[in-house]
């Protein structure tokens, strides 16, 4: 094996702040937030967009970072490792977030501000340990939670900022987008069985088999794909229904595909969730 040339240490850092740093986290909240402009023809609102990323970013930063997260140790030791070595960075980068995103929530309706605290508040449930060390959301309800959370958030909050009524339709949506982000955090859940039982997590994941738990977010996804399905035929514009259609598709590649323990599948099952930024931009080329 050749030596690494001298670039190769650069390039590795850069892939271990993309596994590890919380931002790229935000980053798939604001892919959440423009597919939903796109695909339901809503003004782009600039302050909910930064407000999300920084938003979303914190909570996990919260999470991973600054908060104790003991399972990390077993789960995921490369992260551990990285969070300490670039304590200044994480400092420097999460006052910067505090600061932009403050400066910009005045900006934000006051609708969409009741909503962003209700949001909030289950991510703090999460984030939160309760008495005796014991955490709040057990079980199958955690990724449940969590993943109605980002659903909710990137489905339905462009509609309270435009002030746009929540319909049948917007409901919908935010049931497909739940069904959608779920497999990412059941197959994350699964990997990190051995570390949550440590730490005492009470984990639902020793239950089951991979084998269940890919089938059970492969129905999921199917559910989700009869809807968008029947959505196409009443759209306004079916052909970003069909591009939105093909993160269905892409997740259930990763759900069998990915190796749910390994940091770089579970970035690729991220970016996966990012994809409806896809349909998001062009639906500003067509339109």
């Amino acid at each position: 094996m050749s030596s690494p040339r001298s670039v190769g240490p650069s390039k590795f850092r850069l892939v271990d702040a993309l596994y590890h740093d919380p931002a790229p986290v935000g980053g798939v909240a604001v892919a959440l937030l423009t597919g939903t402009y796109g695909l339901f023809g809503l003004p782009v609102d600039l302050p909910l967009l930064v407000v999300g990323f920084c938003g979303v970013t914190l909570i996990y930063a919260a999470d991973r970072v600054w908060g104790s997260a003991p399972e990390d140790r077993v789960n995921r030791p490369d992260r551990v490792a990285w969070v300490r070595a670039h304590q200044g960075w994480l400092a420097v980068e999460t006052m910067g977030l505090f600061a932009v995103g403050g400066a910009l929530l005045p900006y934000l309706a006051w609708p969409t501000l009741l909503w962003t605290a209700v949001l909030g508040s289950v991510a703090v449930l999460h984030v939160r340990w309760g008495a005796g060390g014991r955490p709040v959301l057990v079980g199958l309800a955690k990724p449940g939670a969590i993943a109605t959370t980002w659903a909710a958030g990137g489905a339905l909050l462009p509609f309270v900022e435009a002030g746009a009524p929540v319909g049948i339709g917007a409901l919908l949506f935010f049931g497909a987008r739940t069904l959608f982000i779920l497999p990412n955090l059941l197959l994350a859940d699964w990997g990190d069985r051995r570390g949550d039982i440590k730490a005492g997590l009470a984990p639902w994941a020793p239950r089951w088999t991979l084998r269940r738990v890919r089938w059970a977010a492969t129905g999921g996804l199917a559910a989700a794909a009869l809807g968008a399905l029947g959505w196409a035929v009443v759209a306004r514009a079916p052909v970003l229904v069909g591009i939105d259609a093909v993160g269905l598709l892409l997740m259930g590649g990763t759900v069998w595909g990915m190796d749910p323990t390994r940091p770089r599948d579970a970035f690729l099952a991220d970016l996966v969730v990012a994809w409806p930024m896809v349909p998001g931009l062009a639906a500003w080329m067509i339109v």
